[in-house]
């Protein structure tokens, strides 16, 4: 009995056969033929087996068995490949575009075998949603496999990924989208008056991407400055004037750009105070002399309070409390909810900054308060530092308990920017307590009206 695999070939007349396999028993051999040769082998009695299948194997396979004295006897089988899609993103990698402008992502799918069942976006991992009514994208779906994003902002950076479904597995292919807006200077330093000798330092902040330059300059002559990245696409530049004089007196402009839209331009008045040369010795003696008797006039002010008006001291102490507990660190108490614990420096003894993100959740997310004038109307943000912080870089805040900052920007459970001691730095979030600006307001008020409500209870209960 001789055994035979041969593939009808659809594109020739009559289906020619094309020779697979055969066996010859007498000989006890077994011979492939053409792309099949080495890749097919004879299992158990009459089965084929191929092995590195390729797209070009699908088909229609015949065997052929013949016995000595019997006529040949043929069965057909169709086989069919599974081949998964190859996917494309474009136009090209990484995808550049404004802030305004709209943004249309390619998705090439071909060589699938069977067709893909279906296609979806995704956005830093997570699935977009096009088919919504007020949806800010339009089409990526199986139908219209190119995704249109209209009216980019900064928000829309991130990683896109096309993604196609198929019967052996999903594929996909991915790109950067790279939203460039332009530099906008964010906070700067206020007017600033000084004596003939002293230092002044003027302080630029400014994001955007790129990333902006920031330079100062005075009557249209360029300054030296020193610049420092804060943050992916935020920055900041330092102007040093070493034992100014009087001719230092004038409007300092820090100017930011990145050659996307327009240059940011804010200024700032430095001035200049003549110092007294004469009298020196005298006006020594006069300030101790003026320390000495207002230290003794407050000594006799506390003990006149102390014994005569005991109970109005007590009503001041309550009045100015809010600082005092801050100072203090009891902090607002206005903003605390039933069952939170406030964190003890001895309970976390072993506290670690949280690590400086490389990768933003939103990279290119504007700032959110800040504290130049030109931005009134925003409300303004404090934390209140819980534990000492003492920066491991330069563009870090050094920390100490109860410490007050204006937060410029951040609160997200990372690193944030903000304002302390005439500097502007990053500091964790975890070693401070956020507090509003409205909360601040609130709990002035509860504690100036608080000594009202008490003698008003004690009134009652006298009565």
């Amino acid at each position: 009995m001789s055994v035979s695999w041969s593939k009808l070939n659809p594109s020739q007349p009559a289906k020619k056969r094309i020779p697979v396999l055969q066996y010859f028993p007498t000989l006890q051999k077994t011979e492939s033929y053409g792309s099949f040769k080495g890749r097919v082998a004879l299992e158990g009695r009459a089965s084929l087996k191929i092995e590195r299948t390729t797209r070009r194997d699908g088909g229609t396979y015949v065997l052929g068995i013949v016995g000595e004295g019997f006529p040949i006897e043929e069965g057909f089988i169709e086989m069919n490949v599974l081949v998964p899609p190859k996917v494309e993103v474009g136009p090209t990698k990484p995808y550049v575009t404004a802030e305004g402008r709209s943004a249309s992502l390619t998705c090439a799918v071909r060589d699938a075998s069977p067709n893909v069942t279906s296609l979806r976006w995704e956005k830093d991992g997570t699935a977009i949603d096009t088919l919504r009514f007020d949806s800010k994208y339009s089409d990526g779906t199986l139908q219209s496999p190119d995704l249109l994003i209209h009216h980019v902002t900064r928000s829309d950076a991130g990683r896109y990924r096309c993604v196609a479904g198929h019967v052996v597995k999903s594929v996909g292919d991915s790109l950067t989208l790279e939203v460039r807006y332009p530099a906008t200077i964010v906070s700067v330093s206020d007017s600033l008056t000084v004596a003939v000798s002293d230092n002044a330092v003027l302080q630029c902040v400014a994001e955007g991407h790129p990333p902006p330059n920031v330079t100062w300059s005075r009557n249209g002559v360029r300054l030296r400055g020193t610049t420092k990245r804060l943050s992916r696409g935020v920055c900041t530049s330092s102007l040093v004037l070493q034992k100014v004089r009087l001719n230092a007196t004038g409007t300092y402009v820090c100017t930011a750009s990145n050659n996307v839209g327009k240059d940011d331009i804010k200024s700032v008045m430095l001035s200049i105070r003549v110092a007294r040369t004469g009298g020196e010795g005298v006006d020594v003696l006069i300030l101790v002399g003026a320390i000495a008797g207002g230290m003794w006039l407050v000594i006799c002010l506390a003990l006149a309070v102390y014994f005569v008006r005991r109970r109005r001291q007590r009503q001041e102490k309550k009045r100015f409390s809010f600082y005092y507990n801050m100072g203090r660190g009891q902090g607002d108490k206005s903003g605390d909810r039933p069952g939170e614990e406030t964190l003890e420096v001895t309970r976390h003894p072993n506290l670690k900054p949280p690590v400086k993100p490389r990768s933003p959740s939103a990279p290119y997310g504007g700032i959110e308060t800040i504290r130049r004038t030109s931005n009134k109307g925003k409300v303004r943000r404090y934390a209140r530092a819980l534990y000492c912080y003492r920066p491991a870089e330069e563009n870090e805040l050094a920390l100490e308990v109860d410490d007050v900052i204006e937060v410029l920007e951040g609160e997200d459970g990372g690193w944030c920017l903000g304002y302390l001691r005439g500097r502007i730095g990053l500091f964790p979030s975890n070693y401070v307590k956020f507090l509003s600006a409205s909360q601040v307001s609130a709990a002035k008020l509860r504690e100036i009206y608080e000594p009202v409500e008490s003698k008003s209870s004690s009134s009652k209960a006298s009565l």
